[in-house]
């Protein structure tokens, strides 16, 4: 405080007074937001991406903050909500005609007013952040706020794919609206992790099933075999005796009929060789008889020579 030597305190200086904020230049914000990248501060350019709180980034730093989360110093506490790439949306922008580089939007040169690179489809108001934008998480289709209330639909009005509201991610929004979407982004991320544990807990469930179904069948797959392979030792033991039997029955009937006809062969034999004897023994009878018939014919012839 002194007071010695002259000098005189000012009013802030004696009392406390609350400290009013710093203000920003929107036209500044507005580069910094809508025409650069959020994570990688460079130009915006194709392919862009947007995650659930409406921030817009290079699809190629994203790429290289999840491979390195440190490659930007500030990336954990811009990017701490994004885990992988499920977690942004690739934005289909429309590109403004007019565009051109050297109109391109500069952080140092604030005389010239920036064109920016992409249009709304409907509207064709540019994305500069003097208009509110929004894109759908179904498609990733980005329009005006405008362009939606005029033209009041289910469905996307540039590609037609069916959306909900919930779907509908402002892009930059103020303060005020990014605390409640932060809420909302914390509860989807708790709802998405809950059904993908159910999920997995689902899937265990049906595999631990499919486990005990398998063991069930393989049981029963074994009993009916050895069932079966029971009834096929009997069938087969069964087979092979009456097999034995009919062989034993095939083998004495041939030997029977090898020895019938053995004995046939040989009464054959013995008549035949009877017959021929008898045949002989009539032959010898005959000649003897002839004999003697021809010995009294000489004597008789002798006789009356005489």
């Amino acid at each position: 405080m002194g007071c010695d030597g002259g000098s005189i305190p000012k009013r802030d200086e004696l009392v406390k007074q609350k400290q009013r904020k710093a203000k920003v230049d929107q036209n500044i914000l507005n580069r910094v937001h809508w025409f650069s990248c959020a994570l990688s501060k460079k130009a915006l350019s194709s392919p862009v991406v947007s995650c659930g709180l409406g921030k817009l980034y290079n699809r190629d730093a994203i790429l290289e903050f999840l491979l390195d989360r440190s490659a930007y110093g500030d990336g954990d506490l811009i990017c701490k909500h994004i885990k992988s790439l499920k977690d942004v949306v690739t934005l289909q922008l429309e590109l403004n005609p007019s565009f051109s580089e050297t109109q391109a939007a500069s952080l140092t040169n604030h005389d010239q007013e920036p064109v920016s690179r992409y249009i709304c489809p409907i509207t064709m108001k540019e994305m500069n952040g003097k208009h509110r934008f929004v894109y759908l998480e179904t498609c990733g289709c980005v329009m005006s706020e405008q362009a939606m209330k005029e033209v009041p639909s289910k469905t996307c009005i540039k590609c037609a794919r069916p959306y909900e509201a919930v779907n509908v991610i402002v892009l930059n929004p103020k303060a005020e609206e990014l605390e409640s979407m932060e809420l909302a982004l914390v509860e989807k991320q708790a709802r998405i992790a809950a059904e993908k544990k159910e999920k997995k807990k689902a899937k265990a469930n049906k595999k631990e099933l499919e486990s005990m179904n398998s063991a069930d069948s393989k049981l029963l797959d074994s009993t009916t075999t050895s069932s079966s392979k029971r009834k096929l030792d009997e069938a087969t033991s069964t087979d092979f005796h009456k097999h034995k039997k009919q062989h034993t029955t095939t083998t004495t009937t041939k030997t029977t009929s090898a020895m019938s006809s053995t004995h046939s062969l040989t009464a054959a034999v013995t008549a035949k060789v009877a017959e021929q004897m008898a045949a002989n023994a009539t032959r010898q009878k005959s000649s003897a008889i002839q004999s003697l018939y021809n010995n009294g014919r000489v004597s008789k012839e002798n006789f009356m020579n005489r």
